[in-house]
């Protein structure tokens, strides 16, 4: 075979070899459903009950849960909604981080009606520069994931439905927010409250 065949099956074997493997390794997402934009208070109750609607087992909250106008943790039908999710579904349990310690709706009410399948714990120090928050059902299944500022009404946000997606593709798209928030609550980042 003449060097140049060589050359040529050498250049196109490794063209081919990284791209079928990047393909296959990647080939899943196609099952992921994303939405995405920015919401205000009303959409993000909204998307917050769509979030605990698709949760079976587990529900992971991480955000501010700062007291402001409009907050969903406030929200009668957020408390409304996780209340009925809660006396529905038995398996079902819920765990929040916060980066403030605030007095809010949903908080005090499940605590008290769910103790120990709605959980609560606290970021300690100052809120992180570029913090992500997130609502995370069955482990990745579903969830909401959002950006903003300190008491900013409007947030960029990403829906994510990986419902149909197998489980690897979902610890890719939800795993290292699932991890950061494990490592907060066993660590000396949180505590409860």
């Amino acid at each position: 075979m003449p060097w140049e065949t060589v050359l040529i099956i050498v250049i196109v074997a490794g063209a081919v070899v990284p791209a079928f493997a990047i393909w296959w390794h990647y080939r899943d997402t196609v099952n992921i459903r994303v939405q995405d934009g920015v919401n205000d208070d009303k959409a993000a109750a909204t998307m917050f009950i769509r979030v605990l609607d698709a949760a079976q087992k587990t529900l992971v909250i991480h955000d501010d849960g700062n007291q402001m106008d409009g907050t969903v943790y406030n929200d009668d039908r957020v408390v409304q909604a996780v209340r009925h999710r809660l006396r529905e579904n038995q398996e079902l349990s819920i765990r929040c981080l916060f980066n403030d310690r605030q007095d809010l709706d949903l908080v005090q009410r499940m605590r008290s009606e769910f103790p120990g399948r709605f959980e609560v714990w606290y970021r300690e120090g100052p809120r992180p520069v570029g913090d992500i928050h997130y609502k995370i059902a069955d482990g990745g299944a579903f969830g909401h994931i959002s950006t903003h500022l300190h008491g900013q009404p409007e947030r960029r946000f990403k829906l994510l439905d990986c419902s149909s997606a197998k489980r690897r593709t979902r610890k890719i798209a939800f795993g290292p927010y699932l991890a950061r928030f494990q490592r907060a609550i066993e660590g000396q980042a949180a505590t409860t409250g």
